[in-house]
């Protein structure tokens, strides 16, 4: 159980990339941050939110780049919201997404530190970012990278420009204002009372590219299992189905290091998965499966990509297993998937 306030490790991943593509190197970040050098320890997926303040600031500073939280921005997937990223992209509406964030927003951005609250006035829907924690310094460049990143994600699923009324943001302006409205497309006001994306009401029921009922189903149940494994559960094969996920792109989609993660013994772990009538391996093909389905529909991974973020050192491996679940290769699997949503 966590007693800080702590952020998704995809969120923070998501900076570090942002960072070196400027020419930033993670132990350059973390130095100028104040910040160990192993830190989070390995097998950690969470950081505490003062981290996180301070590595924004001192990408900021080290960048030159007083836009630098659109920079980040600019580049959110999925991963960078982990599981609940998946969880969303699937759903039906852009509105259904938005009301599904409070269930899981945990996972990215712990509870107590801040919160996101969605309000409809008028013919305008308002979604607001509110700091909760008052010992937690306000920090305007992450305002800046949040209030960007749920507009440049929302945008990314629904594949669409997603026109703004407008954006507000608490702190004063420091100059770049004319990067703001080029990447908002609105008007940009700073010095006002909240943190807000200010937009037409009609845009909640945008449908999104990547709906899929089943393929959503899914992903809410990883979300509710990662939620579980970071915050307390007692379903050993949920705690094993969200250990794996992070797991698998590096190639560690083991029991072994599975149950490192956990805390527990293999043999521990093995026998606790035979009493709840699973095992691990069944557990790991599920996740796989699951995860494949969603990975195919990003146009940007390729059949190497997805395989690596499967765990998988081989493409060929992936593809075998695919047509053993599906009964179809996954660049078959995936052609359809485009073929159908072209044809909604």
């Amino acid at each position: 159980m966590h007693t800080l306030s702590t952020v998704g490790g995809g969120f923070v991943a998501g900076l570090f990339e942002t960072a070196q593509r400027l020419g930033v190197e993670r132990s350059a970040l973390l130095r100028a941050a104040g910040l160990a050098q192993d830190t989070p320890q390995e097998g950690q997926a969470r950081w505490p939110v003062g981290d996180v303040v301070a590595l924004f600031e001192a990408a900021q500073r080290l960048t030159g780049r007083r836009d630098i939280g659109l920079e980040f921005a600019a580049q959110v997937r999925p991963g960078t919201f982990q599981v609940l990223g998946y969880a969303l992209m699937t759903c039906r509406t852009l509105g259904e997404a938005l009301a599904l964030v409070p269930h899981y927003r945990r996972l990215v951005f712990d509870i107590g530190y801040s919160e996101m609250r969605m309000s409809e006035q008028g013919a305008h829907a308002v979604l607001e970012w509110h700091v909760l924690q008052p010992q937690l310094s306000y920090s305007p460049v992450l305002a800046e990278a949040l209030i960007a990143s749920w507009f440049a994600f929302g945008r990314w699923m629904a594949g669409v420009p997603l026109p703004l009324r407008q954006v507000t943001f608490q702190h004063a302006a420091a100059g770049a204002g004319e990067a703001f409205s080029q990447f908002f497309g609105c008007p940009v006001a700073f010095g006002q009372h909240t943190n807000a994306l200010v937009f037409e009401r009609s845009l909640l029921a945008m449908p999104l590219v990547q709906a899929d009922e089943t393929l959503h189903l899914a992903m809410r149940e990883q979300a509710r299992a990662a939620m579980e494994k970071a915050f307390g559960s007692t379903d050993v094969a949920q705690q094993v189905r969200a250990a794996l996920i992070p797991l698998m792109p590096k190639c560690e989609a083991t029991l072994a290091h599975v149950a490192r993660a956990l805390g527990v013994p293999a043999r521990s772990l093995q026998r606790r998965l035979a009493e709840a009538n699973t095992s691990f391996g069944q557990i790991l093909d599920a996740v796989r499966k699951d995860l494949a389905k969603v990975y195919l529909r990003d146009a940007s991974l390729s059949m190497l990509d997805v395989a690596l973020l499967l765990g998988y050192a081989e493409q060929s491996s992936f593809t075998r297993a695919f047509r053993q679940w599906l009964g179809q290769s996954p660049l078959q699997w995936r052609r359809e998937k485009v073929l159908q949503s072209l044809r909604k």
